[in-house]
């Protein structure tokens, strides 16, 4: 039988609807950070603006959850799902800040490759969270979880093909260890991804 959830449970929801948000603006920004290399500082500090705010989300239904007797979902999935959500706004940052520290030479074409799956993951994952709001579509969710998984798979594809790359190709070779450092973490952000669908996942099988 499908769960609706209650009005008093709006909150929660509305809360995730927040950091999805962020989530999306992050992977934007840091398209943007590629192709507007001469904006770094500017984009840079406007992510770690973005990362701050959604951090204050998360706080704020920790706090919920240790207010709430009865709460929507399940209590530890609720943890985790915040938490893994914040994981992709942070390993997104962590990139951004280091194309920005970093000031790397010849961008590789990867990185933008790569920053394309993240903002698609991003997108997904906002609409594949805001159905849980009454999981009235159990079978779009579902669809949802599975394309997360694809695109990290191309994800961990583009990633170790361009470290392939860069090992044969950049003589330079701290050019290649600023690059690695920022594949890897842009890598890390779309596997968070794949563990919000793999939690999402769980809880329409738990509620359906």
């Amino acid at each position: 039988m499908l769960k609706v959830f209650s009005s008093k449970d709006k909150e929660f929801f509305d809360l995730f609807d927040k950091i999805c948000l962020g989530i999306v603006e992050g992977a934007e920004v840091l398209l943007r950070m590629i192709d507007h290399r001469e904006e770094s500082r500017e984009l840079a500090l406007r992510m770690k603006t973005v990362e701050h705010q959604t951090d204050q989300v998360v706080h704020t239904i920790m706090s919920h959850l240790h207010k709430t007797f009865v709460t929507p979902i399940d209590r530890e999935d609720l943890h985790q799902l915040a938490m893994r959500l914040d994981d992709v706004l942070d390993m997104t940052e962590a990139a951004a800040s280091r194309m920005d520290l970093f000031c790397p030479e010849c961008l590789p074409k990867e990185v933008r490759d790569m920053a394309d799956v993240l903002l698609e993951s991003a997108k997904i994952t906002q609409e594949m969270v805001a159905l849980l709001r009454n999981i009235k579509k159990p079978a779009r969710i579902l669809e949802l979880t599975v394309e997360i998984n694809r695109l990290e798979d191309q994800a961990d594809y583009i990633r170790r093909s361009a470290v392939a790359r860069l090992f044969r190709e950049e003589k330079n070779p701290i050019e290649l260890i600023k690059w690695k450092d920022i594949l890897e973490y842009l890598e890390r952000a779309t596997d968070r991804c794949e563990d919000v669908a793999n939690i999402t996942e769980g809880i329409v099988l738990e509620n359906t």
